[in-house]
């Protein structure tokens, strides 16, 4: 009876996925196609999501950025149609995704399984490092140092850092308290007024923060850190056609060096540590 009953069991479950699978097909062969219907109406709308130097606001109010010049790229100069940037958060940009906000998303998003579930991903953009921000008194060298009983670990609500400490590895950390933080706060603030021990963030922001804090901030990579965080754009669910031209659009970035030339106009763009992710074929090995 128990290996009939095991049987039974599997079977239910392989039935169970096959139902699901085919459900979702079904779903998206009703699915409109997206890419078409930005060419007929000769605009794409893309969100973005404040965070410097990829997208963001300058001093005067314009938006611009590393991924800023890709998007217009992509619709101006490829695509052939307006270019319309709404903006959006981390912490609803999928949502937002889904209500038809925006076509797509463009910005330094990493790529996540629970984010899978409710939106598709291109290939890697870029790959960065998870860094941790500071202050310089505190003599932080190793991870004991950040994890002990009291203390507090910033991270922005919604993003790759608080995803990572709070869903992907929970206990990556075994004292501290995770804080996320939603926007308009700064969770930088938090380090320098000594009210957290460190800002958990990509390599980009905090090399940034730092640069323009010296007198108290410095960025700490711990060997423990998860290394890779591989950010690439979004766009709804069934949109096969739109993914296809935006791995393209991925592989185009890629093979012409863009973020080399965007480190250029973008100094907090640190190479090092935001880097194409593969070799295209044909590329010979160095």
């Amino acid at each position: 009876m128990r290996v009939i009953s095991k049987v039974l069991t599997v079977f239910i479950v392989v039935f169970s996925v096959l139902i699901s699978s085919l459900a979702q097909a079904a779903n998206c062969s009703n699915a409109p196609d997206l890419l078409e219907d930005i060419l007929k109406r000769g605009k794409i709308r893309i969100g973005w999501i404040n965070s410097k130097p990829f997208q963001f606001r300058n001093e005067k109010g314009q938006l611009e950025g590393a991924f800023v010049n890709a998007g217009n790229m992509l619709g101006e100069e490829l695509l052939k149609v307006e270019v319309e940037w709404v903006e959006a958060k981390w912490d609803t940009f999928i949502a937002g995704l889904q209500a038809g906000k925006y076509d797509i998303v463009i910005s330094n998003v990493a790529r996540r399984p629970n984010r899978t579930v409710s939106a598709w991903f291109t290939k890697p953009v870029v790959i960065g490092l998870q860094t941790f921000l500071v202050r310089k008194d505190r003599g932080i060298t190793q991870l004991s140092d950040i994890d002990q009983p009291g203390n507090t670990v910033v991270v922005r609500l919604g993003s790759a850092a608080h995803i990572t400490y709070t869903e992907n590895d929970p206990d990556f950390f075994r004292n501290v308290n995770i804080r996320s933080l939603a926007p308009p706060a700064m969770p930088e603030q938090e380090v320098a007024s000594g009210r957290a021990i460190a800002m958990g963030a990509g390599s980009s922001e905090t090399h940034q923060i730092a640069r323009a804090n010296p007198d108290w901030a410095e960025v700490v990579v711990l060997p423990e850190t998860p290394r890779s965080v591989g950010a690439g754009f979004v766009l709804p669910q069934c949109q096969h056609n739109l993914l296809h031209y935006m791995n393209t659009f991925v592989d185009t970035i890629i093979e012409s060096k863009f973020m080399t030339r965007q480190a250029k106009i973008y100094p907090d763009l640190v190479l090092d540590s935001i880097v194409a992710p593969t070799q295209l074929i044909g590329d010979l090995p160095k």
